[in-house]
């Protein structure tokens, strides 16, 4: 599939989003980065695993109680790339390092 400004436009129109031209400039490559990084799923091997089918029923579930939470400075103490105060995240299927 080929992820051009027209194919963009035609999603933005079926999706009722009005973009600007410079919106379709900029979100065409953002968009053919998040569909490429889907195909490296398909490369997975997946010889002799089943799909899942197991249904978990809510009524088994725990109840949702609140804990002790870490800190924001915890949490990215040990984060490689940080930027105003969330964990930068690149590599195979984020793509390359983007300017924001």
């Amino acid at each position: 599939m080929k992820i051009n400004i027209p194919f963009i436009k035609h999603i933005a129109e079926l999706s009722r989003i009005k973009l600007s031209k410079d919106e379709l400039e900029k979100f065409t490559p953002q968009m053919k980065t998040i569909l490429d990084s889907a195909t490296v799923v398909q490369d997975v091997n997946t010889e002799g695993k089943q799909p899942m089918k197991r249904h978990i029923p809510f009524s088994t579930l725990r109840e949702d109680e609140a804990g002790e939470t870490l800190t924001q400075d915890e949490v990215l103490k040990n984060a490689p790339h940080k930027e105003l105060g969330f964990i930068k995240v690149y590599g195979k299927v984020f793509g390359s390092i983007e300017e924001s």
